[in-house]
């Protein structure tokens, strides 16, 4: 029987055991929007259509496009976090490394990141964006790191680990094009390439 107190609020989702599927869902499909549309063609209405679920649900979750943009860019960026420590942990090769986090992250079409950003940014207060940027940092930590143990142990040149990790970061945006000039590149071809290119540099000695 329903109770005044066990009424269920407006938009709340009927089945309360679906709950945290239900929001992870909503996450999973908003963060794939935005990094394949940008910020501003993605509407509330568009993620609920894709999610399946109804708008109400999604605003029972999250009040404004910038409060879910913000969760769902943070959710991504610490899942990405986690696979890049997993595949870290998983080789001991640093440039094996790199190319599987390199493969990992081309695997998937997707907008600059900071060109998302510059468009997200006149919708978003100061604490999202410190939120979605400490989020980021996170996963230049766990590639620094990576960086440094690597230094520690004679296998690649002293320098700034975190200057490497942005500049591999950097160079992963490359795999945003199908073509390289009059090239054709498959993920996996444009990932070792690249690759290739940051480990070797283009010293000749």
């Amino acid at each position: 029987m329903t109770t005044p107190h066990s009424k269920r609020s407006p938009g709340r989702p009927k089945n309360g055991a679906d709950q945290p599927s239900m929001r992870d869902k909503v996450l999973n499909t908003a963060s794939s929007l935005f990094m394949e549309l940008g910020y501003e063609p993605v509407s509330i209405n568009m993620i609920a259509e894709r999610a399946g679920v109804t708008k109400a649900s999604v605003y029972y979750y999250f009040t404004n496009k910038a409060v879910l943009f913000t969760a769902s860019v943070t959710e991504m960026m610490k899942r990405i976090s986690l696979v890049t420590l997993r595949i870290i942990n998983s080789h001991d090769d640093i440039r094996t490394r790199l190319e599987h986090i390199a493969i990992a992250k081309m695997s998937k079409t997707h907008v600059e990141f900071e060109s998302l950003m510059r468009e997200a940014m006149p919708s978003l207060t100061e604490e999202q964006r410190d939120d979605i940027r400490k989020a980021e940092h996170s996963i230049h930590e766990v590639l620094a790191a990576s960086f440094r143990q690597g230094m520690d142990e004679g296998l690649i040149v002293e320098g700034n680990p975190m200057l490497l990790s942005h500049a591999f970061s950097a160079l992963m945006m490359i795999g945003n094009r199908e073509h390289i000039g009059e090239t054709a590149y498959s993920g996996h071809e444009l990932s070792i390439a690249i690759v290739d290119l940051f480990w070797k540099g283009i010293s000749t000695r």
